[in-house]
């Protein structure tokens, strides 16, 4: 079953779960938003992804993020690394 980011967020705010995303997401998810990062933002961004998923604030980008038990997936609309660098600061920015 393939559901999106935004969807996960919203059930754990929801149901006041402590929903965290699997090791294989994690890094899929750090793969394409941390690609050309120095050190220390791929640091922040480990740390942030390892923040309970009701803890995330909501944004519409997380909706193009598709998770399954596979690991984690992005649909880009227009410019990958434009889409990448905001999906970055949304996910510093919990």
């Amino acid at each position: 079953m393939t559901i999106n980011l935004d969807s996960l967020i919203w059930d754990a705010l929801h149901t006041k779960g402590l929903f965290k995303l699997t090791d294989k997401q994690k890094s899929d998810i750090l793969d394409m938003v941390g690609k050309r990062c120095r050190q220390n933002t791929k640091e922040r961004l480990e740390r942030k992804l390892e923040t309970p998923l009701f803890c995330w604030k909501r944004y519409g980008i997380y909706s193009r993020i598709t998770l399954d038990e596979n690991g984690a997936d992005y649909i880009c609309g227009q410019s990958w690394p434009d889409e990448m660098r905001t999906l970055r600061e949304c996910i510093l920015s919990n």
